[in-house]
């Protein structure tokens, strides 16, 4: 009885362990992910896991058109959890696309500072942490 127990105990406690490690899910446009080259997972904060902090963010990345390189994220729309937003944010800075893939386009809906020059693009990404 003792040994069933305990094995009932371990078997649980491993299923939460491995629920939680599982890296958040992350939803990216098939339009965006045919470009990117180089796209880390974000690490989903000890303190938003204990919290089962979960959310859906929208978030703004600006890139350098010749070299790919992601140079600055904001937050379009925030996950509602202070620490998601900071490590989709810290994720989405190491991404890298395509070099010469993206193009410029005029962005009037969105008020990018600094502004977007000539060789910069703005790629609109959606991501979702769910425990």
């Amino acid at each position: 009885m003792i040994f069933k127990r305990i094995t009932a105990f371990i078997g649980t406690s491993l299923l939460a362990v491995c629920a939680f490690a599982v890296p958040p899910m992350v939803t990216q446009p098939p339009e965006v992910t045919r470009l990117v080259t180089h796209a880390p997972h974000p690490v989903y904060p000890a303190d938003a896991i204990q919290r089962h902090a979960s959310g859906e963010g929208v978030f703004l990345l600006r890139v350098q058109i010749k070299t790919g390189r992601v140079t600055q994220v904001t937050v379009g729309l925030s996950t509602g959890d202070r620490s998601l937003d900071a490590a989709a944010m810290k994720a989405l800075l190491q991404w890298r696309f395509k070099s010469g893939s993206l193009s410029h386009r005029q962005v009037r809906s969105v008020d990018v500072q600094p502004p977007l020059t000539d060789n910069e693009a703005l790629i609109k990404l959606p991501m979702r942490f769910a425990l």
